[in-house]
């Protein structure tokens, strides 16, 4: 998982999320619109059943998915 500074308190606990970031210290949250703002329900999770995976990851609960 990465870290950012969250621009909300300013501590470096702002953590990587299947649907954006989100700061464990104070809360703050930012969520990245599917497909880079376009909308769409992307492909269904193997893992969580859930139309959630987009370039790869399932955002609902964080599977990858490579090419073999």
């Amino acid at each position: 998982m990465a870290v950012n500074e969250c621009p909300n308190c300013g501590g470096h606990t702002f953590f990587s999320t299947p649907t954006g970031r989100k700061c464990s210290k104070c809360g703050y949250e930012m969520y990245v619109p599917a497909i880079g703002g376009k909308g769409g329900k992307g492909q269904r999770c193997r893992n969580c059943g859930r139309f959630q995976v987009f370039s790869g990851k399932c955002r609902n609960c964080g599977a990858i998915y490579t090419a073999s």
